[in-house]
């Protein structure tokens, strides 16, 4: 099995952090989030991934030189130009096989169960099968009479005199390499508009609905806050626990007279001096925290030297 994980985006909502690390090497409690989305690709039997860079390759590229995973093959694919989902599944053409693959988006967090929708999209025999659910704040996915998709984005290409309702789409999707066939190549093309393309001329591009899961978007700074909450309130784990490391990189060090309240997390080669209060924080790696100083409700980037009190800011050098 083949998969695809998209992590060229610029992350422009989450600038500044974004011009540190792209959003795919965010740290979740010190691990990176493409280390538990290949994680849990190889847990449903993925042997062979494919990656499309752009904003900060290099990044990427130098991350893979220290931490190949083992019993999958990584490919990396530079986009100089951003192509959007389709345009970039059609770039990785010579990837493929046969086989159905899957395709993820490298800034969601989930527990989904994908072998499941694997399964279910190989029974309907669907050409692209979208993992939906309900979740409001992106609930734009119009589902009609027997599930079909009749519309997305407020744009409808099938009628229907039936009772509709709205879900989301997670990111993740199931996808036939016959698609392949109905993409131009090296061209910019959004993959929604493909789907309402080929759902109007009546192919089998259909929702998968799951519940009982984890799921967030990384979209934003509250939705990084968000994930580390959720972590610390042990909310996530629905379906299985990840396997998260404790809250402090072992190359740092915390005075034992500082206070951490909430949910906090220090990366690697951080030191926080003396007599200071972190509270409900994410730290990154080579941070400094002169003594006597209260952090809250912030995101300090990588390399920040700290020498004031700050409270609910995002802070980079």
């Amino acid at each position: 099995m083949k998969a695809m994980i998209l992590a060229a985006g610029s992350g422009t909502r989450l600038l500044p952090l974004t011009s540190l690390r792209p959003k795919p090497l965010f740290p979740i409690h010190n691990i990176p989030l493409l280390e538990l989305t290949i994680n849990q690709l190889k847990e449903v039997g993925v042997k062979d991934i494919v990656i499309n860079t752009h904003h900060l390759n290099q990044k990427i590229n130098t991350y893979f030189q220290k931490n190949m995973p083992s019993e999958v093959n990584i490919t990396l694919r530079y986009e100089p130009h951003l192509l959007g989902t389709a345009g970039a599944i059609k770039n990785v053409e010579d990837f493929w096989d046969e086989q159905p693959f899957i395709v993820i988006n490298g800034d969601i967090i989930h527990t989904i169960d994908l072998n499941a929708a694997y399964q279910n999209h190989i029974k309907s025999e669907n050409l692209a099968t979208l993992i939906l659910h309900h979740y409001p704040r992106y609930n734009q996915v119009e589902i009609g009479q027997e599930g079909t998709i009749i519309g997305i984005r407020e744009k409808r290409v099938k009628e229907t005199s039936s009772a509709t309702y709205r879900t989301a789409f997670t990111g993740i999707h199931i996808i036939s390499p016959q698609l392949l066939r109905e993409i131009p190549p090296k061209l910019y093309l959004d993959i929604i508009s493909l789907y309402l393309n080929l759902i109007a001329r009546g192919m089998k591009v259909c929702g998968y609905k799951v519940e009982k899961h984890y799921w967030l978007d990384i979209g934003i700074p509250e939705d990084y806050h968000c994930i580390h909450r959720d972590i610390y309130q042990k909310k996530i784990g629905v379906r299985n626990d990840f396997n998260f490391p404790s809250f402090k990189a072992e190359s740092s060090s915390i005075d034992d007279s500082t206070i951490l309240d909430g949910y906090v997390c220090v990366g690697r080669n951080t030191a926080i001096g003396k007599n200071c209060i972190i509270r409900n924080s994410i730290i990154w790696d080579e941070v400094k925290i002169e003594d006597n100083l209260t952090i809250e409700e912030c995101i300090i980037g990588d390399a920040v030297k700290v020498k004031q009190s700050l409270r609910n800011r995002v802070v980079v050098s």
